[in-house]
């Protein structure tokens, strides 16, 4: 997650007392496929900016793609968009100390999630109690 990403879910949690963040990957998300494509040599050339984002998605999508994961082309990126949200939500609970502090004195909770363009269903990577 880009710093600026981290300062904004920051800023929320602390300003508004927010309880829960979610992280919301989504199907078909073109900086997962972009990098897949890149990793496997079938891009070339890409812009600068495209470049920043591959590399922010390129550590999640490395670990299954070397690791053995095994089935198809769609298969492979729904395992990574998956992959790249829960490392994002790793990032939030455990990369900035002032949400780690929110985490444990307010109960703030950080979860992880996939919206589905095709259904518009989201799917919760973990369950989320209610709060409020």
């Amino acid at each position: 997650m880009a710093p600026s990403q981290v300062g904004s879910v920051e800023f929320a949690a602390s300003r508004f007392e927010t309880q829960l963040v979610v992280v919301m990957g989504h199907t078909q998300c073109g900086a997962v496929i972009a990098t897949l494509e890149e990793l496997q040599g079938r891009t070339k050339n890409q812009s600068r900016n495209l470049r920043s984002i591959v590399d922010r998605v390129r550590p999640s999508v490395e670990t299954l793609l070397y690791g053995g994961l095994e089935g198809s082309h769609e298969a492979l990126v729904r395992a990574t968009i998956r992959a790249n949200v829960r490392a994002s939500v790793n990032h939030l609970r455990h990369g900035s100390e002032l949400l780690e502090r929110l985490i444990q004195e307010t109960g703030l909770l950080v979860v992880g999630a996939e919206y589905s363009l095709e259904t518009g269903v989201v799917e919760f990577f973990e369950n989320v109690p209610d709060v409020g």
